[in-house]
């Protein structure tokens, strides 16, 4: 028995994904990646048995969902130390690098198989003493010297962001920008707020923000003299899947605090060309086609200049969507290679 265990992850209020209690549902609308992925190691016969360790304030059944005969299994704990965890697993996957990790690893240190951790944020490598046998990266620059660091590939739901290529779509916008004001350090808004303001040239471009906190983003916009951003307040995946596939371009300024957003491969996936700070982590792989690298000095040209050859960009994505970052080529490039690894 192949087993391969997911922990994810410590914030709670987040996670929906328990509302799907059969498969079809489930993959129709769980957006979240590193869930969905294992049931493609399921399918694809790397793995008999997947466990998803949850934690939850309240005891929650398990929902099994059976996948060509092997299972797929959601498990939810208060406390990750409570369960004794057996029987063992080939592989488990930390998404997140929460504290509640290292404390599991270094109580049960032999106890998971090969070790995958995969941080986010200030937590890019473990912070709480947890040792693991691979640190997974979403931009090369973030490698540590002396551990063994591999590259993680990853892309979005193929079942919620996908392209309009084959219907007649009118372009509404010039530039799709999703992110939240919650994140008000990590996002870039006033970065982008403020070079709007002192361009002429984007100041004519029709913009429009998807996240929350859209109070904050009008107020900061009325600051600095900007009229030219629609802010379309919090949507769900598939109304933010429709507005992409509605405009030219997504945009993604995250800075160095932010981790690798997950919202570049999602704007991508939905055929969309993509606006990316060449300081935002994402993996040197997917910006081979359809992306706009962009920093301090030419951002304002590099803009105007993707807008213009828009058509060139859109084909370019488009192709790598078959391609870098088709759904059975990046878990594909990630199992392989998880696989080939000695503990």
């Amino acid at each position: 028995m192949r087993r391969f265990w997911l922990f994810r992850s410590n914030i709670k209020h987040l996670e929906y994904y328990h509302q799907y209690k059969d498969l079809k549902s489930f993959e129709k609308n769980c957006h979240d990646f590193y869930m969905i992925f294992p049931i493609w190691l399921l399918r694809n016969d790397y793995f008999d048995e997947v466990t998803i360790w949850r934690l939850s304030d309240t005891v929650l059944p398990d929902i099994v969902f059976d996948i060509d005969g092997k299972k797929y299994i959601q498990k939810w704990v208060s406390n990750f130390l409570q369960s004794t965890y057996e029987p063992k697993p080939d592989m488990s996957f930390w998404r997140g690098g929460f504290q509640e990790y290292d404390q599991v690893v270094k109580s049960k240190p032999d106890h998971f198989g090969l070790k995958l951790y995969l941080g986010a944020g200030r937590r890019i490598t473990p912070q709480w003493g947890g040792v693991y046998d691979v640190l997974l990266m979403e931009d090369k620059k973030d490698f540590v010297r002396g551990k063994k660091c591999y590259p993680f590939y990853k892309t979005a739901s193929p079942n919620i962001f996908y392209s309009y290529v084959n219907k007649i779509v009118n372009l509404h916008w010039d530039i799709c920008w999703p992110c939240n004001f919650r994140q008000i350090r990590y996002k870039g808004q006033e970065y982008f707020i403020k070079k709007v303001a002192q361009s002429e040239m984007l100041r004519r471009l029709r913009i429009v923000h998807c996240g929350n906190k859209s109070k904050v983003g009008k107020r900061m916009c009325k600051e600095y003299g900007v009229d030219n951003i629609e802010f379309m307040g919090e949507v769900d995946r598939p109304r933010l899947n429709e507005i992409l596939n509605h405009s030219m371009f997504g945009l993604n300024l995250s800075n160095m605090n932010d981790g690798c957003p997950r919202v570049s491969t999602e704007i991508l996936m939905s055929g969309t060309p993509l606006i990316i700070a060449e300081y935002t982590r994402l993996l040197k792989y997917y910006k081979q086609r359809g992306v706009v690298e962009v920093n301090d000095n030419n951002i304002v040209e590099r803009v105007l200049n993707g807008i213009e050859n828009h058509l060139k960009y859109k084909s370019e994505v488009l192709m790598a969507i078959n391609e870098e970052l088709s759904y059975d080529v990046v878990n594909k490039k990630n199992i392989d290679l998880w696989k080939s690894t000695k503990i």
